[in-house]
């Protein structure tokens, strides 16, 4: 998922291998396209524009107005994409086989790329991204069991691991401060404030969090809509439905 305004999400649909623009009010489809590969991830890169990541080495871009969503430049990358964020006017995308993370335009041409070799690499399974309102990139490895953050450039300036993160499944930036990040072993929802790197349990099994992770190869599976102060989850447990939570 991906919040497009406060009325509004944007959904990948892996079953019908489609996107679709919803409203988040009502649950209602407003528009939906179908793009030529299986999409897996989704960004909304603001204005008018959003980017998917595709099963065969692809992002494709999505213009979202007036209500109806169409199909726009299809850029083609290294390998299968698995996170897919933007930065600026530029899309960020992690591949996992092997791990690392490039920066490219809408042209396609790359901008940045961090790639090591070895054995001692700081990435394994950057399966999720989200950039946060100051241009702050997150990466959620799920088998690094750590948030990692870096800037713009791709130069790693932090990392964030805690047994409460498990194998981190997804996660949503909420402001400069905090993310909200999918524990997928301890089925739950933890906040993470990047100044103090406290983590804190917030929504759990009671809550009706189960399997935050809606497939193997699952769409982005939390959205945030700070106007109306709600969190948008989706898991395994519940394939056909979004769950919705009032934060306080």
């Amino acid at each position: 998922m991906a919040l497009v305004s406060p009325d509004s999400l944007l959904v990948v649909n892996e079953t019908k291998k489609t996107i679709q623009l919803v409203n988040s009010r009502t649950g209602s489809t407003l528009s939906e396209v179908s793009p030529p590969n299986g999409p897996t991830r989704i960004c909304f890169m603001g204005g008018e524009r959003a980017a998917v990541s595709m099963s065969d080495a692809q992002v494709q871009l999505v213009h979202v107005k007036g209500g109806r969503l169409t199909l726009g430049t299809v850029l083609d990358v290294k390998a299968d994409c698995w996170g897919v964020a933007t930065s600026g006017d530029n899309v960020v995308v992690s591949y996992s086989e092997p791990p690392w993370i490039e920066v490219i335009s809408t042209d396609g041409r790359v901008l940045h790329r961090f790639k090591e070799s070895g054995a001692a690499q700081t990435f394994k399974r950057p399966f999720f991204l989200t950039t946060s309102s100051d241009g702050f990139i997150y990466a959620a490895d799920f088998e690094a069991h750590a948030i990692i953050k870096l800037d713009s450039s791709l130069h790693v300036l932090q990392t964030f691991s805690d047994p409460q993160l498990g194998r981190p499944s997804g996660l949503t930036s909420v402001n400069s401060d905090t993310l909200l990040v999918c524990n997928y072993d301890n089925d739950s929802i933890v906040h993470v404030n990047v100044n103090s790197s406290k983590v804190t349990t917030i929504l759990g099994r009671e809550d009706g969090i189960v399997r935050p992770l809606s497939q193997a190869y699952c769409p982005q599976p939390l959205a945030y809509c700070p106007q109306q102060r709600k969190l948008f989850v989706c898991t395994s447990y519940k394939t056909d439905s979004i769950q919705v939570y009032q934060m306080d």
